[in-house]
């Protein structure tokens, strides 16, 4: 029995839909998955973004994870904890057949992957297209009914990073301090007993990416402390995926919704690739008034409309 491919992608690495510091570093690419005979005889002359209409001899057999890549991309790639939307079919290596139609989704580059699809996606950029040859003690962890390889062909239609990558800005005053580790992690210290009693933002790093307007889906990751007890209320990063905030106030009362009240109108305007400070006072937190928050939110970007 094949198992749905995506409830396997979707198995802790989905998208939620529903920094002193300095900006990460450039991704370690030495995890990738290398090229081979076998990838290397798989093409695809299908739309992008669509049926990529994959063909290659079969039986097509690989002893070890192989990655083409059959278009090139444009952009950063995306490293380890990084995010890729993509269009994805898989196929039986042993008749050339998909096993699937194609699908669509968002996947975190992380540990929580199988190794092949870890291997595979890892520094992969926006717009590019590559063929992973899975050996037969990779596939059956994403099709348990097969008796060899499986090949799958992904169009990445965007990558995001795990952090923010703008430029630090100078600290704001008024607000608690903010440091990053080496991924770009935040930490939040208030040393105030004092809680805000008015709402208020500040940048503390600004990107160079295209500006977010209302209705856009915000890919983010998302920190927030209690001003009442200095501890972390959630976050993205302990979580292991970042979350989708559609740019609506609505959106916040939606069942389900991780989106704080009151936070669309402090990121409609910045740009992507900002991280930006958010106080809200307990009469406007989404805490029901318990406890004013804080919130330190990168902004990695936009997902793709469907047909953008």
């Amino acid at each position: 029995m094949r198992k749905s491919l995506a409830l396997i992608l979707s198995a802790g690495v989905l998208l939620s839909l529903a920094a002193c510091s300095s900006s990460p570093a450039t991704p370690d690419c030495s995890g990738a998955a290398p090229s081979g005979a076998s990838s290397d005889l798989v093409t695809a002359s299908g739309t992008f973004g669509a049926d990529p209409a994959a063909t290659f001899p079969f039986p097509l057999v690989s002893t070890s994870t192989e990655r083409s890549v059959l278009i090139p991309g444009t952009g950063d790639p995306v490293g380890l904890g990084g995010t890729v939307a993509v269009n994805y079919t898989a196929y039986d290596g042993q008749t050339g057949t998909a096993v699937a139609a194609p699908q669509s989704t968002a996947v975190v580059v992380s540990s929580a992957l199988p190794d092949a699809l870890r291997e595979g996606l890892l520094c992969t950029s926006t717009g590019e297209r590559v063929a992973i040859v899975l050996p037969h003690d990779q596939a059956t962890g994403i099709v348990s009914s097969a008796v060899g390889s499986i090949v799958m062909v992904f169009d990445i239609t965007a990558a995001f990073p795990q952090a923010a990558n703008g430029t630090d800005q100078p600290a704001p005053s008024g607000f608690p301090s903010v440091v990053h580790d080496s991924t770009g992690r935040p930490g939040i210290n208030i040393t105030s007993n004092d809680a805000p009693t008015e709402a208020k933002s500040a940048l503390l790093k600004k990107g160079d990416g295209a500006v977010i307007a209302a209705g856009d889906q915000v890919v983010v990751q998302s920190t927030s402390v209690s001003f009442d007890t200095k501890k972390v209320v959630d976050s993205t990063w302990e979580k292991g995926t970042p979350n989708l905030w559609t740019m609506t106030e609505a959106a916040s009362s939606a069942s389900g919704s991780t989106q704080p009240a009151g936070i669309t109108q402090y990121l409609i305007g910045q740009t992507i690739g900002s991280e930006v400070i958010v106080v809200l006072p307990a009469s406007t937190s989404s805490t029901g008034g318990s406890s004013a928050m804080v919130y330190v939110i990168d902004i990695l970007g936009v997902l793709p409309t469907a047909g953008g």
